[in-house]
């Protein structure tokens, strides 16, 4: 079996980074590890040097967009892929945005997980 994607997720909701969690690491290709802080995002994420970044958009404190733009902005991470969870649109609002993506860059949280892992692997291809 090859090496597992590594993953680091932000999310301010402890129980749906638990979930996630086990269901990535489920799939026998992903290790995930999390924070319900999203000030910790930025070292986390330069610390770990994941695959790829999950972010929620809509988080206190930081939210995702501006994690991301500070991943983009430093040396470290800006090659690291991100991919946004939201929980303010639908999964059919959500095709309907990154229809004709190559590479989707955002996942409602309410579509299955089937959906998230093929958004990560789509992201994180060569």
């Amino acid at each position: 079996m090859g090496q597992q994607t590594r993953i680091v997720l932000i999310d301010d909701d402890q129980d749906a980074c638990e979930l996630l969690k086990m269901q990535l690491e489920n799939s026998g290709r992903m290790s995930l590890t999390y924070s319900t802080n999203s000030n910790d995002a930025v070292p986390l994420i330069s610390e770990e040097l994941p695959d790829i970044a999950i972010l929620d958009i809509n988080m206190p404190g930081t939210h995702g967009v501006e994690i991301g733009s500070a991943l983009a902005a430093n040396e470290k991470t800006s090659n690291i892929p991100v991919l946004y969870l939201s929980g303010m649109v639908t999964p059919d609002e959500v095709r309907e945005l990154v229809k004709g993506e190559e590479k989707p860059s955002i996942v409602s949280k309410g579509s299955p997980v089937e959906d998230l892992i093929v958004a990560i692997e789509a992201r994180i291809a060569a």
